[in-house]
């Protein structure tokens, strides 16, 4: 079985997003991403953090197309938050292996 990547990420309203912060990260879905996982770790007024984990793929090669499939892929108002994706570095150095 392939070792999942992980990966943390972090949200903070877009200028001009309507309605609470908070009921917008936490109304995020995955439905729509079959080989992830997506958690809450912490979320404030201004940021949330975010912990998840996804099979290894293309999409999962940078932090730039794993943030492109997740701005693609997650459901609610996704296009209310920016976000930043980054790889675990044990992830990269396990998929380099691979």
């Amino acid at each position: 079985m392939a070792k999942a990547v992980t990966f943390s990420m972090t949200a903070v309203p877009k200028n001009g997003a309507q309605g609470s912060f908070r009921n917008t990260v936490l109304s995020l879905e995955t439905a729509n991403l079959k080989d992830c996982f997506l958690s809450v770790f912490h979320i404030g007024d201004s940021y949330a953090l975010l912990s998840g984990e996804a099979l290894p793929a293309s999409h999962t090669t940078t932090n730039a197309a794993l943030r492109a499939y997740l701005l693609r892929g997650l459901v609610g108002n996704a296009s209310d938050l920016d976000f930043d994706v980054k790889i675990d570095r044990r992830s990269e150095s396990t998929r380099s292996r691979s």
